[in-house]
This record gives C-alpha cells, structure tokens and sequence, in this order.
C-alpha cells in the first residue's frame, strides 16, 4: 500500500512540474510560479506524511454521503412536517409548523448566468447574468441571507432572522407565531 502511494505522489509531481514549465502557468510572473511550486511541495510532503485514508473511510461507509443523502430524502418529501425556530439577537422568539422544505430566497428555477460569444475581434466567451424568475434582474428580496418556507396550514413566511430547523418540536419555550 505504501508503495502506491508513493507511486501516486511521483505521478503527481511530474505532472505539476510539467505544468510549472509551462501549460497553465505560462505567462505568469516568476514570484506565481516559486509560490505555487512551494505550494505544490507542501501538499506532495502533506500527502506523503499522511495518505488519504480511503480504506477506512470506505469502512466507515461514508457517513458524509449517507448524512447528505437521508436530509435529501426527507426534504423530497412534500409533506415533510418540520418546526422552524426564529431567534432575533441570539434570543428565541417563537416558531412556525412548516410544511415541506426551508428554501433561499436566492434560489431560482431558471440559470442565473448565460454565456455569450464575445463576438468578431474578441476571443472567447463571456458570462452575463440572466433575467430572473420574476422577469428582473438583480437580487431578491431578502438579501443573500433570506430564506421562506410555507407552514402546515398554507402560509407563506420570508425572513432574515436567524433561525434553527428540526424535524421534530424542541423544548424551547416560545409560541407558535402562527396562533
């Protein structure tokens, strides 16, 4: 096993040297290029002193991938019953009995970018940003942090408060704001 890593590792250096010597570091100042082949050395020594483990992380069985899969799961669920908790200066202020997902008022059913041709004289592509959802362009509303949800009985809610999401109530007295 030592020796494949070992292998690896000289792989990965002959590759980052070919690609200091030229490829994707051409053209750059000579101080970019010492300092990404000082980088370069630091993670060949990090990866050598400490391999990636991917046998026991295989026995493990990707706890990771298992948390990311189960919180899919329960969120592909429509009727997914869920307690949002709003707090306002790091204090509890009351809850809502949500039905569904939490989303981001930032997420959007259409691209948010599109890439145009540059055009005759012009090399390449550039990006540009999209027309939104509701036909603008530019933020939502609510700003980057925002999020909505809709409660079990229909409502919509958008805020920007903090909050704290679970599955089932906790014990934190406050009221349900929708009482």
């Amino acid at each position: 096993m030592r020796t494949k890593h070992v292998l690896i590792l000289a792989i990965a250096g002959i590759i980052i040297a070919g690609c200091a010597s030229g490829g994707i570091f051409a053209g750059r100042p000579d101080w970019f290029n010492s300092s990404q082949k000082t980088t370069d050395e630091i993670a060949i020594g990090a990866f050598a002193a400490v391999p990636y483990p991917l046998s026991d992380v295989r026995a493990g069985g990707f706890l990771e991938r298992k948390n990311l899969s189960e919180r899919l799961v329960r969120f592909s669920k429509a009727n997914k019953v869920g307690y949002l908790y709003l707090m306002s200066f790091g204090k509890f202020v009351g809850y809502y009995v949500v039905k569904g997902k939490i989303s981001s008022v930032q997420s959007q059913m259409t691209n948010d970018n599109q890439v145009w041709d540059a055009g005759s004289g012009e090399q390449g592509e550039t990006v540009v940003n999209s027309i939104g959802d509701d036909g603008s362009w530019g933020p939502n509303e609510g700003g980057d942090q925002g999020i909505f949800f809709f409660t079990s009985n229909g409502v919509m809610v958008e805020t920007t408060l903090d909050w704290l999401y679970s599955d089932q109530v906790l014990n934190i007295d406050v009221p349900n704001l929708l009482k």
